[in-house]
């Protein structure tokens, strides 16, 4: 039976942390919420006096359901028991909204313990990932790619002026790209090859680890779930790897079809292809807003979201640029490739990145785009977009209407 919460509050918490998405990303969803008329109070985990405020408003059952970045309201300073004995205590749910794959080792939250718990996923294929490692959470996961943000400029956002030709805006990645390190780390010779031969395969094909790991797998008959829980602990070495080297591949494409790139990111200055780029080095959050808004296109790898998206994707069409991305099936769902975006695979890259040059030379064309993307992402990419599906979830998972 649904429970009428319209008055009560959804807590969305933050903290300080070592990624510069994390306060803009609570921000906007929390001003998603509020976009739809609920009440939010947003509490930063390391300021005392606002965690007991928020602390007073569960015992006064003044809250419908908390929301925070990775294990953000979940793990507390003052001891992890205190937050596990009030979430029980207070029957209030939790939505961790995960900043990337289960199975890297910087995201935290999958496996905190919250009676009621709801962990987000990047991409489709995570869903079999988390019930194969995380069983209490099946049934407990939803697909929500991360919403696009807005800069300040989003009311002029056509009237700009565009001093960008292609912008890639990401550092370099991880430890991998040059080697596969389960090699000489205790692994199996059997078991490396496996490992190898889902690198070969993610090399040139536009999939996410779990869903090669699980390809090549059945490809030597090795089938059922218990196979893939055994391999599970190999998905971090294969993101380190293919994360590393799809990025560096993709920039590389770009220098090698002597497309123009501004890169704004740590790392690029010691690539073989470095001369070929324009390098700003790193940015903060809030200026990489600022670029894709001042951007004719956005060049994006989707690192392994193949069936999901990286919010980039939205927030280079939010701002008005066209969006050139490595091959998503859920892009393909959601939008009409050559008329709102264009993409590229490992197969066929240099042929399908041609168009860059066809969209700098023909700015009607690249115009005509980038607001047809632009009014597909207005409807449901939007942070606002995303809150509603979380209201759907703890709707239906714990009858918390609010």
């Amino acid at each position: 039976m649904t429970e009428k919460n319209a008055d009560k509050y959804i807590i969305v918490f933050w903290g300080a942390g070592n990624h510069p998405s994390l306060l803009p990303i609570s921000m906007g969803l929390a001003d998603g919420f509020r976009e739809l008329g609920k009440n939010v109070a947003f509490c930063d985990c390391t300021d005392t006096e606002c965690v007991n405020a928020c602390f007073d408003l569960m015992r006064a059952r003044q809250v419908a359901f908390c929301a925070g970045l990775n294990n953000f309201g979940m793990i507390w300073n003052v001891g992890e028991k205190e937050i596990f004995k009030t979430y029980k205590e207070y029957d209030v749910p939790h939505v961790s909204i995960m900043l990337d794959t289960p199975y890297n080792k910087a995201v935290s939250g999958f496996d905190d313990y919250c009676p009621k718990h709801i962990v987000t996923l990047l991409d489709k294929t995570a869903e079999e990932y988390v019930r194969l490692a995380y069983p209490d959470k099946a049934g407990k996961a939803i697909f929500l790619p991360l919403a696009g943000m807005e800069s300040d400029n989003a009311e002029d956002v056509f009237a700009r002026e565009r001093c960008y030709d292609v912008v890639v805006s990401a550092s370099t990645w991880g430890a991998g790209g040059t080697e596969r390190q389960w090699h000489g780390n205790g692994v199996s010779s059997r078991v490396a090859k496996i490992l190898d031969d889902t690198a070969d395969y993610l090399e040139v094909n536009a999939e996410g680890v779990f869903a090669a790991l699980k390809y090549v797998l059945q490809a030597r008959g090795l089938q059922g779930d218990e196979y893939l829980r055994r391999m599970l602990p190999y998905c971090w070495d294969l993101l380190l790897y293919i994360k590393s080297y799809r990025r560096l591949k993709a920039v590389e494409l770009l220098a090698r079809n002597d497309i123009p790139v501004d890169v704004f990111g740590n790392g690029w200055d010691i690539v073989p292809f470095a001369g070929k780029l324009k390098l700003h080095g790193p940015v903060s959050y809030e200026q990489s807003l600022e670029i894709a808004s001042q951007a004719k296109i956005i060049f994006q790898d989707q690192a392994e979201f193949n069936h999901g998206a990286h919010d980039r994707v939205f927030t280079g069409m939010l701002n008005g640029a066209v969006v050139v991305s490595e091959f998503s099936h859920y892009l393909a769902e959601e939008f009409e490739a050559g008329r709102d975006l264009f993409m590229f695979d490992w197969q066929n890259g240099d042929k399908q990145v041609q168009v860059i040059h066809e969209l700098l030379a023909d700015e009607s064309k690249r115009l005509s785009v980038a607001v047809s993307a632009y009014g597909k992402a207005v409807r449901r990419h939007r942070w606002a977009n995303r809150a509603e599906r979380i209201l759907e979830a703890v709707d239906v998972l714990y009858g918390v209407e609010v």
